[in-house]
């Protein structure tokens, strides 16, 4: 009897088992690159005009860089691409805490500007702020969600703040003292945004497989309204756009072109 007992426990643990392996996610990964359409002459940097501390800030050749295409090929920096989901997304192993403690997010002043132009960071990661540039600057977060912040920053003197939570928008930093410094910081309660390099690639690896909603956003029209893939022309839904991530794998895009028209500042209303 005991044996009977034993055998019909040691089958439903593994009936339990292999329904908790079942409903074990999967992971894979995204990829696209962004490249300004071959038709379009390429954006000359424009020079800024310093108003302040021209001693310092007026001797680095600062251009604005709201737009900043590589002229080797043609690559779009700076857009942002999030997954974008009103429940809790289950977060990849390795990203989670505490196994995976969140390290600080860094926004600089250096050479009289931000870097990185755009930061993205999760709730609850400490955010700090540093200058290591010989003037006095201050960062102006315009959060939504939680209290926005206009904290000096001395030079050499960083400090740090943690945002609790998560903001539906890159949020804009201003530089009070120097009016044509920006930045944006992309706050979410999970890992999974990521910002196209020089080259205009983005990767987002050990995403959860399935069906998620993504969103694709550059500080000039805000959301990306569409872009050319091959010969075909595809519209986004207010920047948005379904894509089913593989269980293994990773879903490549490819080579994603925008016009100039696409990435022209947004005119408000």
């Amino acid at each position: 009897m005991k044996s009977l007992f034993a055998s019909i426990a040691l089958l439903a643990l593994s009936v339990v088992s292999s329904a908790a392996w079942a409903q074990e996610p999967a992971w894979g990964s995204l990829k696209a690159r962004f490249v300004l359409s071959g038709s379009d002459p390429l954006p000359a940097p424009q020079p800024l005009q310093i108003e302040r501390d021209a001693e310092v800030c007026g001797t680095v050749g600062l251009v604005d860089e709201s737009l900043t295409v590589n002229p080797q090929n043609r690559g779009i920096r700076n857009l942002i691409v999030w997954l974008e989901a009103k429940s809790p997304v289950p977060i990849h192993p390795q990203r989670q805490q505490p196994l995976q403690p969140l390290q600080p997010a860094k926004l600089d002043n250096r050479g009289c500007r931000f870097e990185p132009r755009v930061l993205c960071l999760q709730t609850g990661q400490p955010l700090q702020l540093l200058n290591n540039d010989p003037v006095v600057h201050n960062a102006a977060a315009f959060l939504k969600r939680s209290t926005p912040f206009n904290e000096v920053i001395p030079s050499g003197k960083p400090s740090e703040r943690i945002i609790r939570k998560a903001e539906t928008l890159p949020v804009r930093v201003d530089c009070s003292v120097h009016s044509w410094m920006r930045a944006w910081l992309v706050v979410l309660d999970h890992p999974y945004a990521a910002v196209t390099d020089a080259d205009g690639q983005l990767d987002l690896p050990q995403l959860p497989a399935g069906e998620w909603r993504f969103r694709f956003w550059h500080e000039r029209p805000e959301n990306i309204p569409g872009w050319t893939r091959g010969s075909t022309s595809e519209t986004l839904d207010r920047g948005g756009l379904l894509l089913t991530i593989p269980a293994t794998g990773t879903l490549d895009l490819g080579e994603l072109q925008l016009t100039a028209e696409q990435l022209a500042v947004k005119k408000k209303k």
